[in-house]
């Protein structure tokens, strides 16, 4: 049974450059005693969706939609105060990135894991005391831990003050927020094999974020690949990982070094998009290698993809002096004026000979429906790019329209 459930989570916010999209219609869901890995790059909008599951959001929210259930409750509809009491730390605890630095260094640690029981429950001191040192030996330290400062404590022992934090209210589930960030392998190995204990001991279950795909192998049962603020794969880790689909699972699996191969890791060309102005379409297609016609493109990439190509162009001197400019205003479709001297129809052959000698070499100038000279410039009209939904069996569903070919219809196609 899932004790947490996300479906259609949005999470913007308001900057002077535009909504940031940072979590956009994410839906996924995490069963008692198992692990869910959300795994992408940085900036991909792994650490926003679990402060839009826990409610910690800033002052310049724009948009805060969608459903999230605990134990079949939509914690979504609860007030701001009954949320505090009923779902954090009680319901759901987190391990906040950088955990080692999460800690007050004028506060001993016995108190700083206690704090939770004492604000909600308001917890005598002695009975605080027991469980922490309760917590504190769940974890695997000593009970003298609770009298150190984190100055005074390694950087594994932090880690485990910090997961007894999490644990001191006996939470249904813990979000881990890169858990071993700043760790030496083998304290990492010991904290992932701490993780699994609880699991096993208690049957919490995690939502395991991290950009370590060899970590999310360990410790998770399943995987969602996230980027630019969408899952584009989610299924059984024994699936996603031998037989990726997305592209870009592929590619990221594909980047990772490997030390018995001597071949240099494929890493992926490009950076994730902003997150103010995505891409149309698939997200990934500016850096997807398999990219085609419905996968969406803007007339401003295409004009600038023009711009280059007709460098390479072996008529380029010709064609180049046929343009006077692009007109992007209309992402949907191209304008390109012709120079003084040049008529449109004349553009127009020349833009088609480029295009034809360029399209099997360059995926942008697939976006290309049509060439037509028309009321004395040349209109280039471009597939209308549309965001593929997740699909496949239910232990393994990825959004790509090269998986999805028979939803693109007829017009979109050609």
């Amino acid at each position: 049974m899932a004790i947490l459930e996300v479906q259609n989570l949005r999470y913007w916010y308001r900057t002077r450059r535009g909504a940031v999209k940072a979590v956009d219609d994410v839906s996924f869901s995490v069963d008692s005693g198992k692990t869910l890995a959300l795994v992408g790059e940085s900036g991909c909008g792994k650490t926003s969706t679990a402060a839009a599951i826990l409610r910690l959001l800033p002052r310049n929210v724009d948009t805060y939609e969608g459903r999230v259930l605990l134990d079949g409750q939509d914690i979504m509809q609860y007030g701001n105060e009954e949320f505090r009491q009923r779902v954090r730390w009680r319901g759901i605890s987190m391990v906040f990135q950088g955990a080692m630095n999460a800690l007050s260094p004028t506060t001993r640690c016995g108190y700083q894991v206690a704090e939770p029981l004492i604000v909600h429950y308001g917890t005598e001191k002695e009975e605080a005391i027991a469980a922490t040192k309760e917590a504190l030996k769940s974890v695997g330290l000593p009970e003298y831990v609770a009298y150190r400062y984190p100055h005074e404590l390694s950087g594994g022992m932090k880690q485990r003050v910090v997961t007894a934090m999490a644990l001191i209210m006996k939470p249904r589930m813990v979000i881990l927020d890169e858990p071993t960030s700043a760790l030496d392998v083998m304290t990492q190995a010991n904290i992932i094999n701490l993780l699994k204990r609880l699991q096993k001991e208690t049957g919490l279950a995690y939502l395991f974020i991290t950009h370590d795909l060899g970590l999310a192998s360990e410790l998770a049962d399943d995987v969602a690949i996230m980027y630019a603020g969408r899952i584009v794969e989610i299924g059984s880790s024994t699936k996603v990982y031998p037989t990726p689909q997305h592209p870009y699972t592929q590619k990221l699996i594909q980047s990772v070094p490997l030390l018995r191969k001597e071949e240099a890791p494929d890493f992926i060309p490009g950076a994730p998009p902003d997150l103010t102005n995505v891409p149309l379409g698939c997200r990934f297609h500016p850096r997807c290698p398999y990219a085609f016609e419905p996968c969406g493109w803007t007339s401003s990439e295409v004009a600038a993809i023009l711009g280059h190509e007709a460098l390479a162009f072996e008529a380029a001197d010709v064609h180049l002096a046929n343009v006077d400019r692009y007109d992007a205003k209309d992402p949907t479709q191209l304008v390109a004026y012709p120079a003084k001297g040049t008529t449109a129809s004349s553009l127009a052959a020349s833009l088609q000979e480029l295009v034809a000698s360029r399209r099997s070499m360059t995926p942008f100038l697939r976006a290309i429906e049509g060439i037509q000279a028309r009321d004395g410039r040349v209109v280039i009209r471009l597939h209308q790019g549309r965001m593929p939904e997740l699909a496949g069996e239910d232990d393994q569903r990825a959004a790509c329209w090269l998986l999805q070919q028979e939803a693109i219809t007829p017009a979109a196609a050609t």
